[in-house]
């Protein structure tokens, strides 16, 4: 238990402390946007290619995973939105985004780093390639279809597939395994460059959720129904459904099958909001998912290290 701890309790007191800094004004939201640019362009993709580069990504990939969290997560999506299509389609889409996308980048990966073997980020590197492509598209799709029944679905397809290549963390992984193909090492200024800003990926990503977490207001009120619905759905039924499906459908080994988990078990992240602002509609119903589940997740995660500890 007090392993848990030393792996559970500093993440969220980062977060927490992200969340004060901004809530009392010694820290300001264009701030936590500029940090948010730091890790998403620079620290995030520098440790990701250094794991990639490293030739981790060398050992046999297990894609079935990409069933089990992609298939389980879709299923959450529509399940959560024909569930809640009474508030309107617009924003039962929200709330079904809302269930179903991790925040991978910012919370999975520095507790995957803290927890377990370096081997456990393939699986997580894997699932972040494919996330945004898979679980934002379709969401796209569903709006602008209800919006115009014209819309060329295949247009929303190439637009996500561009999205995807010209994403900074899919380019560094890529690069990352390019490189390691090579058999070369690294040239020693790139590795120490890399290095330096590897170590600041975790602790400003931790600080980024709490800073951004600061611009939401937990007032349920209209919102109760379908947010703890998505709280629900996020941080209980898409894990124990991607743990089901790999454990006796698709066959995945113990680490995928837990890291797969672990994604799944991930409160939900920034992009639904994004979403929600970007389509005008539900914003109050994403940012009120991200609050309650990424403070409920302290408990459920620390459950999941309990029953899935580092091997």
């Amino acid at each position: 238990m007090s392993d848990i701890g030393t792996i559970i309790l500093p993440v969220f007191a980062l977060i927490a402390l992200g969340y004060l800094m901004v809530k009392r004004g010694l820290f300001s939201q264009s701030g936590v946007d500029d940090l948010t640019r730091f890790i998403f362009y620079l620290a995030v993709p520098a440790l990701l290619f250094r794991t990639s580069a490293s030739g981790v990504m060398t050992q046999k990939l297990e894609l079935s995973i990409l069933a089990a969290f992609f298939g389980m997560g879709v299923f959450i999506l529509f399940g959560c939105y024909f569930l809640m299509r009474k508030i309107g389609h617009e924003r039962s889409v929200v709330v079904g985004i809302s269930a179903c996308f991790s925040n991978l980048a910012l919370i999975a990966l520095p507790i995957v780093q803290t927890a377990y073997p370096p081997e456990a980020l393939v699986p997580l590197m894997t699932l972040i390639t494919f996330n945004a492509m898979v679980l934002f598209t379709l969401p796209c799709i569903m709006i602008e279809t209800g919006r115009n029944p014209n819309a060329s679905i295949l247009a929303i397809f190439t637009g996500a597939i561009k999205t995807v290549l010209s994403n900074p963390l899919v380019i560094a992984l890529v690069s990352g395994w390019i490189f390691s193909e090579t058999g070369s090492e690294l040239p020693q200024v790139i590795d120490r460059i890399t290095e330096l800003l590897s170590k600041a990926a975790a602790p400003c990503a931790l600080f980024a959720v709490g800073g951004g977490m600061a611009r939401y207001s937990l007032r349920l009120e209209e919102t109760k129904a379908p947010v703890l619905l998505v709280t629900f759905a996020k941080l209980i039924l898409m894990p124990a459904g991607v743990w089901l499906i790999c454990t006796y459908i698709v066959g995945t080994s113990p680490l995928w099958t837990m890291i797969a988990t672990l994604g799944a078990a991930m409160p939900t992240g920034a992009n639904p909001f994004v979403f929600a602002t970007r389509y005008g509609v539900g914003d109050r119903i994403a940012g009120n998912a991200i609050l309650l589940s990424t403070a409920l997740s302290l408990i459920t995660l620390s459950a999941f290290l309990l029953i899935f500890p580092s091997p």
